[in-house]
């Protein structure tokens, strides 16, 4: 038996369980058409743009990339017409958020979010050995008032997720200037908008670029290119917030931690406005289909403004999945947040759905 013994932290903590994957699934039950829809990720794919630059530079692989990653960062600042000092490129938001919880937390300090947030910003606040703090959700919804009085001179970060994941449920811009009025002054509010471009078609969501980052010292907004944009694979984020922020975080990123061909596809990314537009314009539709054909089966939906459903299932969550799973489909069950009947589907093209329905049909009778 070996000696080793690792932080003791680390026993307290549970390593992160992405969907599964496609190949994974065809291996496992010998199948040749597998449906995905637990990731979240874009059913269109990739802007050809993109995929056509980072092809390009694929002969430029033997290289280091530019380790601040400027040329994404200038292309971010013109987008947002923000100073490029305000920016952070990361290996995934993912990274940020580790980055985050490194800089500002220890055992002394606190870290606020929302029951059922996205389960990474427990686990890196744990890592530090921060004290978390989970305020329960109002009708699936994050209490901000709940949070507001939550808040303490300990507290160093607070996650916001809008909208969550996996609920699908946002807070307004009014709600939000209400909270951020009452952080304290040594809080930092970190805004998880990975699903910006798909909420934003709510009226009241908020335009957090410029309303508050990078205008306000302790708020910082975090979007990602994994969703709308259809490139998770190459996992780039980024975060917009003061300059300050940026500059404690950058003395600990990696280095060289987003490749050159990611970089470069992301900037090509960004100039395709038609691409993503498309993209949420399946979703809006498809989403519709599923909210109406769901219930149907005994599914209870909760109102999304992103590309996923989260809904209560007529049976078992690990259970559905499984049916599913054995004939071609993957969704997401919710047992790691401690919903054991509750799943998230992703939106995905018309086929996709027409299948899963037909598939329930069998599964649910």
């Amino acid at each position: 038996m070996s000696q080793i013994e690792p932080r003791p932290l680390l026993r307290k903590i549970s390593p992160y369980i992405p969907g599964k994957s496609i190949e994974s699934v065809r291996r496992e039950f010998g199948l040749k058409k597998v449906i995905k829809l637990a990731s979240n990720e874009n059913p269109l794919g990739a802007s050809p743009k993109a995929i056509s630059v980072y092809r390009k530079s694929s002969k430029d692989c033997f290289l280091y990339p530019e380790g601040a990653s400027p040329e994404l960062r200038k292309a971010l600042a013109k987008f947002h017409k923000a100073p490029e000092e305000s920016i952070l490129i990361g290996n995934g938001s993912d990274e940020i958020i580790r980055l985050f919880c490194e800089a500002f937390l220890d055992e002394n300090q606190e870290a606020l979010t929302s029951q059922y947030a996205f389960i990474r910003f427990r686990q890196q606040s744990m890592l530090m050995g921060a004290r978390i703090i989970e305020v329960p959700m109002m009708n699936w919804k994050l209490d901000l008032e709940a949070m507001a009085r939550a808040l303490s001179e300990r507290t160093r970060l607070v996650f916001i997720p809008n909208p969550n994941n996996p609920t699908g449920t946002y807070n307004s811009q009014k709600e939000l200037e209400k909270f951020i009025v009452r952080l304290p002054p040594k809080a930092i509010l970190i805004l998880d908008e990975a699903y910006y471009n798909y909420a934003r078609l709510e009226k009241d969501y908020p335009n957090s670029v410029p309303l508050w980052s990078p205008r306000l010292p302790n708020v910082a907004v975090l979007r990602t290119f994994s969703k709308a944009y259809g490139l998770a694979g190459l996992r780039v984020g980024y975060v917009v917030t003061h300059p300050e922020i940026v500059g404690w975080l950058d003395r600990i990123r990696m280095p060289f931690n987003v490749s050159l061909p990611a970089q470069r596809a992301c900037i090509a990314a960004i100039q395709d406005a038609r691409f993503v537009s498309k993209g949420v314009s399946l979703n809006r539709k498809e989403k519709v289909f599923l909210e109406k054909a769901l219930p149907k089966f005994g599914f209870e939906i909760v109102p999304s403004a992103c590309n996923f459903i989260f809904a209560k299932s007529p049976i078992l969550g690990k259970e559905l999945f499984q049916k599913l799973l054995e004939r071609g489909i993957i969704i997401r069950p919710l047992d790691e947040y401690g919903l054991p009947f509750y799943v998230r589907i992703s939106i995905g093209r018309g086929p996709d759905h027409l299948k899963l329905i037909k598939v329930l049909e069998g599964v649910l009778k």
